[in-house]
C-alpha cells in the first residue's frame, strides 16, 4: 500500500527520494519471490491490492504477465507509478470493491496492517471475490511500521479466509528464506490461499505445503527479530509511526547525502 507517494520535484525533496528507495525495495523483493512463485502458478492475469506505485506488478509485467491490474486510494500520485497508468484503479480498498472479473492471482501485501480492524473481513471478501488464488502477506504484533493500525497473528487473517473455504499453503516463505534481497517482512510474512475447489489442480511443490486449519502458523522469523517484535508490540500505534518515520527520514538523508557527493 502507498504510504502517499508525491511528485517529481527540483530540487529532490527527502520525501521523494526516500519513496523511489522504498520503490527500488519493493521491485527487488519482487525479484526475489515471483520468479519461482510464476514458475508454479503459471498467472497470466494479476491483480494486486494495495499496490502502491506499482513495483511488483512492474515485476510481472517483466516476467511475462501482459493483463496487470493495481488498485488502491486515490491519493496515490500517477507519476510515480511503474505501471501504465490504465492498469492502475483508484478505489477505497477497506471498503467493497468489484471490478466484475476474476484474475489467475490476486496478490495483497503488507496492506492488511493499515485497514481499521473492522475492515479486515472486508479486504479479504474483496480479495476472493476477484479470484481463487490469493498471494497474502499483512504486518504481524510488533512489526512496526508507519500507520500499522491492524497488525494481526497470521491465524487472524487465516481464519478470515477460511471462512470463505480457502486453504492455506506455507510455500512461499521456505523458497524465499535465505534470499537477503527481499525484505524482510516479505520473508516473513508471505502466505499462499487458494479455493477448496482449487487445491487439487495445484502442484505438488505447493500442495505439499498445506497448513491444517487448526494448526498454528510458525514464525520464521530469527530470534534477534523475534525480541525486536515483542518489545515493539506494546507501544501505542502513534509511537511505532514515529519511529518508522525517524527512520524513513535517516535513509533519505542518507541518500541525498549519497546523491549529492556522486
Amino acid at each position: 500500500m502507498s504510504p502517499g507517494f508525491i511528485a517529481d520535484d527540483t530540487p529532490r525533496s527527502y520525501d521523494e527520494i526516500f519513496y523511489r528507495y522504498q520503490r527500488e525495495g519493493s521491485a527487488r523483493s519482487a525479484h526475489g519471490v515471483l520468479p519461482g512463485v510464476n514458475a508454479l502458478l503459471k498467472p497470466a492475469s494479476i491483480l494486486d491490492v494495495g499496490c502502491g506505485a506499482g513495483a511488483w506488478l512492474s515485476v510481472h509485467r517483466q516476467l511475462g504477465v501482459q493483463d496487470i491490474t493495481g488498485i488502491d486510494g486515490d491519493y496515490v500520485d500517477r507519476s510515480m507509478l511503474m505501471v501504465d497508468p490504465a492498469d492502475f484503479v483508484p478505489a477505497d480498498i477497506s471498503k467493497r470493491f468489484d471490478l466484475g472479473r476474476s484474475f489467475d492471482l490476486v496478490q495483497c501485501l503488507e496492506v492488511g496492517e493499515h485497514v481499521p480492524k473492522a475492515s479486515s473481513e472486508a479486504l479479504v471478501d474483496n480479495l476472493v471475490r476477484h479470484g481463487k488464488r490469493v498471494l497474502f502477506s499483512a504486518a504481524v504484533p510488533g512489526q512496526g511500521g508507519e500507520n500499522h493500525i491492524n497488525e494481526q497473528r497470521y491465524e487472524f487473517w487465516r481464519d478470515l479466509f477460511a471462512r470463505h473455504g480457502y486453504q492455506l499453503f506455507d510455500f512461499v516463505r521456505p523458497m524465499i528464506a535465505t534470499d537477503m534481497r527481499i525484505e524482510p517482512w516479505y520473508r516473513y510474512n508471505l502466505l499462499f490461499f487458494a479455493a477448496a475447489d482449487e487445491a487439487e489442480w495445484l502442484p505438488d511443490a505447493i500442495g505439499q505445503h498445506r497448513v491444517d486449519s487448526r494448526s498454528g502458523i510458525p514464525d520464521v522469523s530469527p530470534p534477534g527479530y523475534k525480541a525486536r517484535k515483542l518489545l515493539l508490540r506494546w507501544l501505542p500505534v502513534r509511537v511505532k509511526t514515529g519511529i518508522a518515520m525517524l527512520k524513513s527520514r535517516m535513509v533519505a538523508n542518507q541518500l541525498k547525502r549519497h546523491e549529492e557527493h556522486r
